[in-house]
């Protein structure tokens, strides 16, 4: 269950830096590849281990890392800390909708092997109806890598299904030929 109180607390943070998506990411395809590039730098963190894994150090490196690459896409002048808090919060609403359209997840490993299993149609309905969609409403910058997912996952060549997302969900904004329902 989600409770109001972070979800407020969590858009007052949101909302400190930066309310609008700047001008220079107006362009779907221009934010999707944006997140891939940084997607690169984040998934693997440094020397592979999870971002939780990095220490202080280790995680400022890739922050400026990412803030470096992300200047030929946002094009803004504008503080280090300000661009980052963009570009995390525009990552983390893409991902996690990228995430949520896709048609398996992993499930765990055993003895070495990728266990997938599938995404239920109910399962991707409370995702984006419990998770999402609301921090979507509280975030537009967030909700920008929402709309961006469809976008993400056609660069990477990959399909993905609407099957159980809200009607209104932004995610469904941008759809394209890899959908696949």
């Amino acid at each position: 269950m989600i409770d109001s109180n972070t979800l407020a607390a969590y858009s007052w943070a949101a909302s400190l830096f930066q309310q609008e998506l700047p001008s220079s990411l107006m362009d779907i395809e221009k934010r999707a590849k944006l997140v891939n590039e940084i997607n690169r730098h984040l998934v693997t963190g440094i020397d592979n281990r999870m971002l939780v894994e990095l220490d202080n150090n280790q995680r400022d490196r890739s922050l400026i890392s990412i803030a470096e690459i992300s200047k030929i896409y946002l094009t803004e002048e504008m503080d280090d800390k300000l661009r980052i808090n963009i570009l995390l919060r525009l990552w983390t609403g893409c991902i996690e909708a990228a995430k949520g359209i896709r048609f398996n997840y992993v499930g765990g490993i055993r003895d070495g092997t990728v266990i997938e299993a599938p995404i239920t149609q109910e399962y991707r309905q409370a995702l984006f109806t419990f998770l999402i969609d609301l921090r979507a409403t509280t975030d537009s910058i967030y909700a920008a890598g929402v709309e961006a997912a469809p976008a993400f996952k056609k660069l990477l060549g990959e399909n993905y299904s609407f099957a159980g997302v809200p009607s209104s969900s932004a995610v469904r904004r941008y759809s394209n030929e890899y959908q696949r329902d």
